[in-house]
C-alpha cells in the first residue's frame, strides 16, 4: 500500500483502503484469521469509524481505552507483523 508522503489520512480512506485492502486481508493469511487487532493512537486508527469498522471486522479488537502503546515486549512483534503484511500487500496487490 502506497500513500503519498504527507498524506492526510482519514478514518474512512483508512477501513476501505488500507484494513479492508491491505491490512485484513494480509493478518487474515498470515495468522489463519486468529489474531488480536491493536494499534496506536493516530486519529484515523482511533476515530468512532474505525472503532466501530474494526469491532465488526476482526476476531478480537482491543478497544483504544486499553490501548497500550508502551509496552517494549509487544512493539517488536507488532512491527514485525507490519512489516510482514505490508511486503505481502505490496507482493499481492501491486
Amino acid at each position: 500500500m502506497f500513500v503519498q508522503p504527507g498524506a492526510k489520512i482519514n478514518s474512512v480512506y483508512y477501513c476501505e483502503n488500507v484494513l479492508e485492502q491491505c491490512l485484513l486481508p494480509a493478518i487474515r493469511r498470515i495468522s489463519n484469521n486468529n489474531f488480536m487487532f491493536q494499534q496506536d493512537a493516530a486519529p484515523a486508527h482511533r476515530s468512532h469509524h474505525t472503532v466501530d469498522y474494526l469491532r465488526s471486522n476482526v476476531p478480537e479488537f482491543i478497544e483504544p481505552e486499553n490501548w497500550s502503546l508502551n509496552i517494549p515486549d509487544l512493539n517488536p512483534r507488532i512491527i514485525q507483523c507490519g512489516e510482514r503484511c505490508s511486503r505481502w500487500c505490496i507482493v499481492t496487490k501491486f
